[in-house]
């Protein structure tokens, strides 16, 4: 061991990247078809800088891992690849040991495929539900505006409180920025109670993601639905990650003509800081949660 976070052994070693550094896993996963956020990654790393790893065998980069740690209690990993050509070698579980003592003891969640999750098992993972992509393409939507705001410096203190009441800690290192820049944008409708609903959009590789998604009751869900497809020109991908749980949603984006990609699975090893809440409609990404 060089330090308690990196790794040389033989020819293989494991190395806290930079953003530049974690040039390489973001070309893995897009091989991968992972459809990835843009500018996602700056935004990744102003939540924990030291929480991404490569694996580099002869100095080539060919596995990642990321292990996020958002508060005391809790981390979220993910970026868990290993290019196809070096699969079967153990490279990315020695990149994996190394970078979940990142976590130090907190509970870690995770967003894994389905191939994977007796793996997770292993490691002390245990399922709390599965959560289901979907595509569809942007269409004109008539909707009601009132009560619509847009995120924004002002309002994005309370936005991030709001996203806290569902993950149970502050996401305020991400979500600061997560609204903010080309493509990017966020709306939250306003009730008697404050924020009662929240949506983000973002430009990806294919189209559009949206998310994170919250919403009260059904009416609220659609008409902020309708608000950020109408900010997609039509005919653009866009894809969410849904929880299998949320089945108002799961009928909205049927009803919207969306068809489902695959499942992943959300694990936790340890007690998570929050459960699902049925509020809940789609995730902001599956790499950070």
């Amino acid at each position: 061991m060089n330090t308690i976070s990196e790794l040389s052994e033989g020819n293989f070693q494991v190395k806290i990247a930079t953003p530049e550094i974690w040039l390489p896993a973001i070309d893995m996963a897009r091989r991968e078809c992972w459809d990835l956020g843009r500018e996602d990654v700056q935004r990744f790393f102003n939540v924990d800088a030291d929480g991404f790893y490569i694996g580099y065998l002869n100095g080539q980069p060919v596995s990642s891992v990321s292990v996020v740690n958002y508060a005391q209690n809790y981390s979220h990993l993910g970026h868990y690849i290993v290019n196809s050509a070096f699969r079967g070698k153990e490279l990315g579980l020695n990149t994996w040991r190394v970078a979940i003592e990142h976590a130090e003891g907190r509970c870690i969640g995770l967003d894994g495929m389905l191939a994977q999750e007796k793996n997770y098992q292993k490691w002390g993972f245990v399922t709390h539900y599965q959560t289901l992509r979907v595509l569809g393409t942007a269409s004109k939507q008539i909707v009601n505006f009132q009560n619509i705001e847009t995120v924004n410096q002002e309002n994005i203190l309370a936005v991030v409180e709001y996203d806290s009441r569902f993950m149970g800690y502050s996401r305020l290192n991400l979500l600061s920025t997560w609204f903010f820049g080309d493509g990017r944008k966020g709306f939250i409708i306003t009730g008697k109670n404050g924020i009662e609903g929240l949506i983000g959009l973002r430009p990806s590789d294919e189209g559009y993601r949206i998310g994170p998604f919250y919403a009260g009751n059904k009416q609220d869900m659609r008409i902020l639905m309708s608000v950020a497809l109408n900010e997609i020109h039509e005919n653009t991908k866009v894809t969410l990650d849904i929880p299998e749980y949320a089945h108002d949603a799961i009928a909205l984006v049927n009803s919207l003509g969306f068809k489902p990609l695959f499942y992943t699975c959300r694990m936790y090893r340890g007690d998570p800081p929050a459960h699902y809440h049925p509020e809940i409609n789609a995730l902001a990404s599956l790499e950070l949660g």
